[in-house]
């Protein structure tokens, strides 16, 4: 089971759909309606704020926040624009969602810092982070240009999202070279 299964799984939301890279839509349309748009929308783009923050700085202490800090921390200056694109493709009031969200940020960096596991070194942690982000990018919705206010670009890249035997092995190799550590 992937990450985002399990904070999926842990938090009791509905599964969680994989985004179509043509039409950049889910393509079962229960799915963008409450609950399960807030968590479709939140638990890709929170997982992929903590991976954003542990490439740059690959240190596992930035797991350890207090509660009501966890957004804040994971999406720094870009947090109220963040939560207001969750809630806005999700269409529940921002005093619900911006709690839930909080409650998935918890969550989510509960369940990183589990499947890293205490003392990483640096390099296990950049490896983690590059294993699991393809699978995230796989259920972030597009609308929220995520990639914009985190400043990496790679975020929206519909490549990303892409499946296949060609997309498959372009993404091993990303892995495979994003593992190596920096001279």
């Amino acid at each position: 089971m992937n990450i985002i299964e399990t904070v999926q799984k842990n938090l009791g939301f509905t599964t969680l759909n994989k985004i179509d890279p043509n039409t950049q839509e889910v393509a079962d349309q229960d799915a963008v309606m409450g609950n399960s748009a807030l968590a479709q929308a939140g638990i890709p783009a929170i997982l992929l704020g903590i991976y954003n923050n542990l490439e740059q700085n690959p240190d596992i202490s930035f797991l350890n926040t207090e509660e009501g800090k966890k957004l804040e921390r994971i999406f720094g200056k870009s947090v109220v624009i963040v939560v207001k694109k969750i809630t806005d493709y999700s269409k529940i009031p921002d005093k619900h969602s911006l709690q839930e969200l909080e409650h998935i940020a918890s969550e989510s960096m509960r369940v990183v810092k589990e499947k890293i596991g205490e003392g990483a070194s640096h390099s296990a942690i950049r490896h983690f982070v590059a294993r699991n982000r393809k699978d995230t990018l796989l259920y972030l919705p597009p609308s929220l240009e995520l990639g914009t206010f985190l400043e990496n670009n790679n975020l929206d890249d519909r490549t990303g999202k892409m499946e296949g035997p060609i997309s498959n092995l372009t993404h091993h190799l990303e892995k495979m070279f994003s593992n190596t550590d920096e001279i």
